[in-house]
C-alpha cells in the first residue's frame, strides 16, 4: 500500500490545490479509502472483525491526508475528527480561490511579451506554463485563443 505523496507533491496552498486534489483522490482510491472523504459518513460495522478493519482504514485515510500536506497545514487538519472533515476543510480553504487565480493567470497570459534577447522556445515555454496552470485549475484555453492579432 502507498500512503501519501512525494514531498514535492504535498499541498502547499491555493497554487497547487487542484493538482494535489487529483493526486490525493487517486491515492485514496488506490488504497480503497475514497469512501472516507466522499459521500456520507460510513456507519461503523457491528461485526468485531469488520469493525477493526473499519477503524484501521479510518485512521489510514486520515494519515494519508496528514502526510500529503506541508507542515504549516498539519495543525489545521489534525484537529479534525475524520478524513472527510480534513478534506472538506482544505477544499474550503483553497478551492474558493480558483476564480481569482484563473483571472490572474489569464491576465498574465494576455500580457506575456517576448523579450528582445529571449528565444522563441523560452517564450513558448512561458505561454505553455501559464496554459498548464490554468488547465490544472480547470480553466482550459483552446489553441486558437493562445494567439492575439492586434492589427499591426
Amino acid at each position: 500500500m502507498v500512503y501519501g505523496l512525494k514531498v514535492e507533491d504535498r499541498l502547499d496552498g491555493a497554487s497547487n490545490f487542484n493538482s494535489w486534489k487529483i493526486k490525493i483522490l487517486v491515492t485514496l482510491e488506490e488504497n480503497d479509502l475514497l469512501q472516507f472523504v466522499e459521500g456520507k459518513d460510513q456507519p461503523e460495522p457491528e461485526d468485531q472483525e469488520k469493525k477493526l478493519q473499519f477503524k484501521k482504514n479510518f485512521v489510514t485515510a486520515k494519515k494519508i491526508l496528514i502526510n500529503s500536506v506541508k507542515d504549516h497545514l498539519v495543525p489545521i487538519i489534525s484537529k479534525m475528527s475524520s478524513a472527510r472533515d480534513m478534506f472538506k476543510t482544505l477544499e474550503g480553504m483553497y478551492e474558493i480561490n480558483n476564480t481569482s487565480r484563473a483571472l490572474t493567470l489569464r491576465q498574465q497570459l494576455h500580457n506575456v511579451k517576448m523579450d528582445k534577447d529571449e528565444s522563441v522556445i523560452s517564450f513558448f515555454m512561458k505561454i505553455t506554463d501559464l496554459r498548464n496552470q490554468l488547465s490544472t485549475i480547470g480553466d482550459n484555453i483552446a489553441d486558437r485563443d493562445l494567439y492575439c492579432y492586434d492589427g499591426t
